[in-house]
């Protein structure tokens, strides 16, 4: 008997264990994630790879090529090229989120998109675009219509690397240049999410083309701190995390809501 109740305290520590880790093997990225990482580093074919654990790889169509970058090496867009990432439950950002970016712009004129999901302007889609009516942008389709694509800061697109990095925390939008605020507004709201894809230096593949380099793309579903935005643009990659320590610090993220 005794055999048979320590067997079945096993059998149950292993079972809630096997279903802890199904458990967030779908639903990590509620937790305060690192959603997207893109160094362009390298391609592998026209792919080149997300280094966040959840894989949101892009996919580059038409003339792309790397190019020196701020960090190692960027990707270089010509103004009729852009990537795509398929739409994962990751990037559907609900609650707050980063988009950061290196941008390296060209050419003056037609407005350009760093990363937006979606392919118009519709429920879903959020924007951070290195040049937007004389300056740049973060933006939101949802927000309140006094501050959904208000939030515009600086003119950046002069041929020089600038890093930008846009949050949103659910009561306020901020817009960072070089590591410093461009524009900061009030918006309180709600984000709803979509299946469309995420596109790299284009909106939907048929407009706002970047018309030269981008690096160091990265994502977070939560808003950093400046500090930890100029800590990010200081050393962009990603720190080593063992996936014991990641479940541990999860497991305790989930048990304290």
């Amino acid at each position: 008997m005794k055999y048979l109740v320590k067997n079945f305290s096993d059998i149950t520590k292993i079972v809630g264990l096997v279903l802890m880790i199904v458990f967030l093997s779908t639903n990590v990225h509620s937790a305060e994630e690192l959603v997207l990482h893109l160094t362009f580093d390298e391609l592998k074919g026209d792919v080149a790879e997300d280094l966040s654990e959840f894989g949101n790889d892009a996919t580059f169509n038409g003339n792309v090529k790397l190019v020196d970058g701020k960090f190692g090496m960027a990707i270089d867009l010509d103004g009729k090229s852009w990537g795509e990432i398929p739409d994962d439950n990751s990037l559907d950002i609900v609650d707050g989120i980063t988009i950061e970016m290196w941008a390296k712009l060209r050419a003056a004129g037609a407005e350009q998109t760093g990363v937006e999901k979606g392919t118009t302007w519709k429920a879903g889609l959020y924007t951070l675009a290195p040049y937007y009516r004389n300056g740049s942008i973060l933006q939101f389709f949802d927000l309140p219509d006094n501050c959904d694509d208000e939030n515009i800061g600086g003119n950046i697109q002069d041929d020089t690397w600038h890093f930008m990095a846009g949050t949103w925390d659910g009561t306020t939008i901020k817009l960072y240049i070089d590591g410093e605020i461009s524009k900061e507004s009030e918006c309180k709201g709600k984000l709803i999410p979509n299946d469309d894809p995420v596109f790299i230096g284009s909106r939907g593949g048929t407009q706002r083309f970047v018309n030269g380099a981008l690096d160091e793309i990265k994502m977070y579903n939560y808003a950093l701190t400046q500090d930890e935005l100029k800590a990010d643009m200081e050393n962009p990659q990603t720190a080593d995390v063992l996936p014991q320590d990641k479940l541990t610090t999860t497991w305790a993220r989930i048990k304290s809501r």
